[in-house]
């Protein structure tokens, strides 16, 4: 494992991320530097706590699952879409160029595919880690109100798009029981605040 490498590339993914450029959710400069702000500290720093600790606990490779982490949102930085598909590919030259080695690259690359698991699936278990922890980060209370602040739809729309990110990513993006309960609480008052009819 060489730590301090991937934690020097964290620290640059991180201040990617905290010196982002203007978006289409910003209004203007100070909103796309909050936005991006905030997707490291709402989104990016609990996916990587998650998935460490889940690498630890179920004897996953720690450096691939770790890099996944870090770099599964990489194309959110230039809103390209897919992400999943568009990231692998970003995060699998960037690595090359840090001097990570071909087999530990593609296997991030592969982990970023499947963390959105729609068109890719996730299939090993560092796979399922990334997936997992990217939707458990989702039931964090300050998500969906940061997500709903940049958001152009109107707030049924958000209700009802929000309704069906929480189903999914409760039911079909959490490959583990421990960590489903971990969320279990969560899972259910988001579902009560999403199906709110005024």
């Amino acid at each position: 494992m060489d730590q301090q490498k991937i934690e020097q590339l964290e620290e640059e993914i991180k201040n990617l991320f905290y010196n982002a450029e203007i978006t289409e959710y910003s209004h203007s400069e100070a909103d796309a530097k909050e936005f991006y702000q905030l997707f490291w500290n709402i989104h990016l720093k609990p996916v990587i706590e998650y998935s460490k600790q889940m690498a630890e606990k179920y004897n996953a490779d720690k450096d691939a699952v770790w890099l996944g982490a870090i770099l599964h949102d990489i194309a959110r930085l230039t809103d390209e879409e897919p992400h999943d598909e568009i990231g692998s590919e970003k995060a699998y030259k960037l690595l090359l160029e840090k001097g990570f080695d071909d087999k530990l690259a593609e296997t991030v690359k592969n982990i970023i595919l499947a963390h959105r698991c729609k068109k890719y699936q996730p299939q090993t278990l560092e796979q399922k880690i990334i997936a997992s922890a990217d939707a458990m980060a989702h039931f964090l209370p300050p998500f969906y109100l940061w997500f709903a602040k940049y958001s152009s739809k109107t707030f049924p729309e958000i209700l009802e798009s929000n309704m069906r990110k929480i189903e999914r990513d409760y039911n079909e993006k959490i490959f583990f029981e421990d960590e489903k309960k971990m969320v279990e609480e969560q899972y259910g008052i988001l579902k009560n605040w999403a199906t709110y009819k005024a």
